[in-house]
């Protein structure tokens, strides 16, 4: 996915976190931040870009982060007093979004609807890079005709329709050649391709979605995955569960607690492979693999070819 705007540079380390902080809720409304837990503070990087109202005839941000999570609270809610939908488009990296009693993971492309009068929470796996295009409530309403949407339901990028507007949507912030009936026209396709799949009807179901502990104990998984000494009972500790309850949630959604562990730590073996030239001993042992050969076997059985043979692809 092409980067929707340009960051000029990232914010880096204690100071920047407060700056990047700052710069989200004048964009985006308060939220409460917390900052890469698996790592020192020092180690933040992230970035928020505003879009050019007055050039593309939306408002927005560009938000790039490795934070962990991103919490927007109901007493933030009433402090802001905003009233509008944000259109998030997921441009690299993971997120997991909680609103309205689903939890949806968005994905490079992807695009989901919320509403800044909900409290929400995002929970971010590494570097994660979105746009956030804010949508006034009376406005989309009107233009859907509708009093009810679907929130927080994944607009899939591959899907036709969730291709086309995720491209059209990087297109409307991205491109300073669009005149100002281009981008009216822009948006205007935007809001006809989602009309089919935001606009909600009297019998629409919602699923039911995983567990809030189990977003949780994923959650701290991911802060603490370079920990070799990662192990179920810490993370039910910090949890706020018992081991058993731990041990219960995962299996109810066909996985283990190890197995979960070891599918994200060799997820994150394989990115590092692609994207460095790390040696990949060094590598294995910075995700928590403590034994070589373990790594090994286990990277061949879930890739079908070993470390090196990735790398060489």
């Amino acid at each position: 996915m092409n980067h929707a705007l340009h960051h000029e540079y990232l914010f880096q380390g204690r100071e920047g976190f407060e700056v990047w902080h700052g710069n989200l809720a004048s964009n985006c409304g308060t939220f409460h931040v917390e900052p890469p837990m698996d790592v020192s503070i020092n180690a933040f990087q992230g970035a928020v870009t505003s879009v050019d109202a007055e050039r593309c005839l939306v408002q927005g941000a560009r938000i790039t982060s490795n934070c962990s999570h991103v919490h927007r609270s109901q007493r933030d809610i009433q402090g802001d007093d905003q009233d509008f939908f944000y259109l998030v488009l997921q441009l690299n990296g993971e997120a997991l979004s909680c609103q309205s009693g689903m939890q949806t993971r968005l994905h490079a492309g992807d695009l989901v609807l919320l509403d800044v009068a909900q409290p929400s929470d995002f929970y971010f796996q590494g570097l994660s890079d979105q746009v956030s295009v804010i949508l006034p409530r009376c406005e989309l309403l009107q233009r859907l005709q509708t009093q009810r949407l679907r929130l927080n339901q994944r607009i899939d990028a591959g899907t036709s329709i969730g291709a086309l507007s995720a491209m059209l949507v990087n297109r409307l912030v991205t491109d300073t050649t669009l005149a100002k009936v281009e981008s009216i026209a822009v948006m205007d396709a935007v809001l006809a391709l989602l009309k089919p799949v935001l606009a909600a009807h009297g019998n629409d179901k919602q699923e039911t979605p995983p567990p809030v502990i189990l977003v949780k104990a994923k959650a701290i998984i991911e802060r603490h995955l370079a920990d070799e000494n990662l192990c179920p009972e810490q993370i039910a500790s910090e949890a706020g569960t018992s081991v058993r309850s731990l041990h219960r949630l995962f299996a109810q959604f066909d996985m283990s607690v190890g197995r979960y562990i070891l599918e994200r730590r060799l997820q994150r073996c394989a990115d590092s492979i692609q994207r460095s030239d790390l040696k990949i001993s060094h590598i294995a042992v910075s995700w928590g693999f403590k034994d070589l050969s373990h790594f090994s076997r286990a990277f061949k059985q879930r890739f079908d070819r070993s470390p090196s043979e990735y790398r060489q692809r």
